[in-house]
């Protein structure tokens, strides 16, 4: 691509003279027109054509014509195979407008063909697609009639277009969670995720699942937009626009560069036939910083380039930009090495979760489910999301709400838990979907980091593959070449290229050959000695590492959520029903081992799957607040996970339909700008006071050490500096003779305030769950109204551990749930809901949990 020329300024006049004395404005030069009705499937070696949905999945397709039960429900999963071995044809027909037809320049854009497609148009061969994750573009001008096109793509199925090369491969590729003897994914440039995982089904889509677009285009078209932040202080900042333009001929045109609807630069450029970079540089006085959630407003600035030339308006493009500076800061220490995020000059601890699709049929997820999950992170206290590398490249909407809440995102290339040829081809076609995913993501101020992949190099580190699959020291070299070609090589050469200055991260966890305590001290770090280990939750606070970006526990989901895929006579843990919806194999086995170390398993089957939630709140409670302490040794916890793909017994805080567990409740409080958390160990109290707000503050601190009834044994009152954006012990005293032998009968409670304003509480025992001696519940309460608001007040005359307000669509409704409840002490729940006082009638429930006996 070569460099455009500026042209004189008399010419550039001239040329604005001309298009400002154009007669007529004739429409749009560049027409964008969705291809997306009209379709039809069939399996290939069929007859009947059924309608199908663009974008969609043939599973989808399949459902939607009523020719295969609910993929979701009891056992059709494994029922369901045959449809990923099969061929599938998709067609429809089409006519082209005049506007469309008469443009110079008319191509075919495919969003996302999934994935070994054939694609046909008026009976020539115009496309061979092998890459879900690619955006094929065809030009088809000579092709198109104004009547009657007709357009058909082949799917091919990926389980028999790679089955040659995994027959061939000289050596197995492991692929753990490809759930097939003939593991083929590692081939298949397609959402790991849909061969199978330790929490998602294992359904080989095909099918059109993204757009499928007409462009069509005059003289000049934009093929890309980028912003560039060359210097920000706090007075100015230095940006640069470069707009990628392609031109049919060599002509002159005028670029034009808003900031809104303000004009920021102007200026005649001479471009010729081809490709052409066009660079301006400019500046925004006072610039508004894009902040995380929790720090400050996330700006936006609207930047849109316009380009013309004889006629008017060619063609504009807008991206959304947020200025900030961002740095990942790995600085050697006397334990090894820092590994956080400094976000506009301030050290931001990150608090967040691990993000998979939202579905195993992609173009279901809807805009609201989008917009559902992205609040309820931003509601939660969160301000960054890990896009996990087993799935896919998100669509632009998940960005655009990062941007707008103020989250973060760790960005993985999609690689995960296997190894991948090295072969040329491959290689070349993963570098162009590198290149593509790159540019699209580029100018999101949510993108934090870029990341090669998740668990390979820990895999081959610590897994012991090596001697598993028997390989050579040849083979061995090979596969771990291949490895560093890509991740080392590759991907990185992409992001410097196209994304510079970009942090880029090979592997999520990097290096550690020898253990956790190795990665402990450098880098991120995944953490599963509890629940893989079966470790006790404990462990969480002796095993610390500089960013926690994996870390999780096992429960249920809500019981409405269980009982559209399960019917009454399936609910019980052993039911091959409720076997089919764990996918780790020894999953309610060791959430039961854990239920019966730290509660009294109930007999009930829906008490049993509110405590496995209150289970895994308490464990992540533990984690969460262990490495908030360790600040700033401990800089990240991003736990595993925050959604479903589909309805299921996972690590998720949120079900596939929506439903708030118990953690993501209590995340509200562990995920809060400011976070009191009270240790006891050998004897000693300590009250670690935490603080990610950037003003330090005189604060209250309250300590009450009570019985279950109410009765204070012994309190502190203090005022404490609770320092700007740090965590340090504000109280320490002996405390074991207070306790006695009484752990069981009492609790400590601690509350932060400034003036009359609660900043933070909790509570700390002395004994696990299952031992505390806790008096009957004595529950009462009252509705309110105020304000328009409707709520219900909440008392007892005793201590109430954890407080259920059950709906069944529990989306996070409540401004507080499973909560505490103290002796004397009224809480007021707002309900956000519409008609909430008649659906609080009807069917909201509000009861104590009771843990069994």
């Amino acid at each position: 691509m070569k460099p455009v020329k500026h042209i004189v300024p008399v010419f550039f006049v001239l040329l604005m003279v001309f298009a400002g004395c154009s007669r007529r404005h004739p429409g749009p030069q560049v027409i964008i027109k969705n291809l997306n009705t009209g379709w039809q499937f069939r399996k290939a070696t069929g007859s009947a054509w059924y309608p199908a949905t663009v974008p969609g999945t043939v599973h989808t397709d399949l459902l939607n014509n009523k020719l295969i039960p609910n993929p979701f429900y009891g056992t059709n999963e494994s029922k369901l195979q045959w449809i990923g071995k099969e061929n599938w044809v998709y067609r429809t027909r089409f006519d082209i407008p005049d506007s469309i037809f008469k443009k110079r320049h008319i191509s075919l854009t495919f969003n996302g063909l999934d994935t070994h497609a054939t694609v046909t148009l008026n009976g020539k061969v115009i496309l061979h697609a092998d890459n879900m994750f690619r955006t094929w573009k065809v030009n088809v001008k000579s092709l198109l009639r104004r009547k009657a096109n007709t357009m058909t793509i082949l799917f091919r199925s990926p389980l028999e277009v790679n089955k040659t090369r995994f027959e061939k491969q000289a050596y197995p590729l492991p692929a753990d969670n490809d759930r097939s003897k003939i593991k083929v994914s590692v081939y298949t440039r397609k959402a790991p995720y849909q061969f199978g995982w330790d929490w998602g089904p294992r359904f080989v889509t095909c099918g059109i699942w993204r757009p499928v677009e007409i462009t069509a285009w005059n003289y000049v078209k934009i093929n890309d937009f980028q912003i560039f932040q060359k210097k920000v202080t706090d007075t100015v900042a230095l940006l640069e626009a470069v707009t990628d333009i392609r031109s049919d001929r060599a002509q002159v045109v005028s670029i034009q560069l808003f900031n809104d609807k303000k004009l920021l630069k102007e200026r005649g450029v001479s471009v010729h036939k081809g490709q052409n970079k066009i660079s301006l540089v400019f500046q925004i006085k006072n610039p508004k910083l894009w902040w995380t959630n929790g720090l400050g407003k996330p700006h936006l600035y609207r930047f849109t380039v316009q380009i013309s030339g004889q006629r008017p308006h060619l063609d504009k493009k807008t991206v959304r930009f947020g200025i900030r500076t961002i740095e990942i800061v790995q600085k050697p220490d006397s334990a090894g090495k820092s590994f956080y995020i400094k976000l506009n000059g301030v050290p931001v601890f990150m608090k967040g979760a691990n993000y998979i699709p939202q579905d195993n049929f992609l173009p279901r997820v809807t805009p609201q489910k989008y917009k559902s999950l992205i609040l309820a992170a931003k509601k939660t206290g969160m301000n960054m999301l890990r896009v996990w590398g087993g799935g896919i490249y998100e669509n632009n909407l998940f960005y655009d709400l990062c941007d707008e809440n103020g989250i973060l995102v760790w960005q993985e290339f999609m690689f995960a838990c296997s190894f991948y040829p090295g072969d040329t081809a491959f290689l070349n076609n993963v570098r162009q979907e590198a290149i593509e995913n790159v540019k699209r993501l580029r100018n999101h101020p949510c993108l934090a980091l870029w990341c090669g992949n998740n668990e390979i190099r820990v895999a081959w580190d610590r897994w012991g593959y090596q001697k598993k699959y028997h390989y050579s020291k040849a083979d061995s070299a090979k596969i771990f070449h291949d490895y560093l070609k890509l991740f080392h090589q590759l991907l990185p050469d992409v992001v410097r290229e196209y994304d510079p200055g970009r942090f880029y991260w090979p592997s999520s966890p990097n290096s550690a050959p020898k253990g956790w305590d190795q990665e402990a001290r450098t880098g991120d770090m995944h953490y599963w000695g509890v629940w893989w280990g079966r470790k006790s939750f404990s462990a969480y606070e002796t095993h610390v590492g500089r960013f926690m970006s994996e870390f999780g526990f096992q429960s249920f989901p809500a019981y409405s959520t269980i009982a559209r895929f399960a019917p009454d006579s399936s609910l019980y843990l052993i039911s091959p029903i409720m076997q089919a919806h764990n996918k780790n194999p020894d999953g309610y086995e060791i959430i039961k081992q854990y239920m019966q170390r730290n509660f009294r398993v109930p007999q009930n089957f829906r008490q049993y799957i509110l405590v496995s939630q209150l289970l895994q709140a308490e464990g992540m409670k533990k984690a969460i607040e262990a490495y908030r302490r360790a600040r700033p040794y401990c800089m990240g916890s991003l736990y595993w996970q925050l959604d479903d793909c589909w309805p299921v017994v996972s690590w998720s805080g949120i079900d596939y339909y929506g439903h708030w567990k118990v953690l993501q409740y209590k995340l509200k409080n562990l995920y809060a700008p400011v976070l009191v958390s009270p240790v006891y160990k050998n004897g000693i109290l300590k009250v670690y006071l935490v603080s990610d707000l950037l003003k330090s503050r005189q604060v209250t601190l309250k300590i009450k050490l009570m019985d279950f009834y109410g009765k204070i044994i012994w309190q502190k009152q203090e005022g404490a500096n609770m320092t700007a954006n740090s965590s340090r012990i504000v109280f320490s005293t002996p405390f074991k003779t207070l306790l006695n032998n009484t752990k069981a009968k009492r609790f400590l409670h601690v509350e932060v305030r400034q003036n009359d304003t609660l900043l933070a509480e909790n509570n700390l025992f002395f004994a696990k769950t299952k031992y505390l001696a806790l008096p009957k519940p004595q529950l009462i309460y009252k509705t309110i109204q105020q304000k328009g608001k409707f709520g219900v007040i909440l008392s007892s005359k005793v201590f109430i551990k954890d407080v259920a307000l059950l709906f069944p669509a529990d989306s996070g409704v409540f401004s507080d749930n499973y909560f505490v409840l103290l002796p004397n002490h009224p809480k007021t729940v707002w309900i956000n809901l519409k008609n909430a006082q008649k659906v609080f009638r009807k069917q909201i429930k509000i009861e104590p949990v009771k843990p069994g006996k």
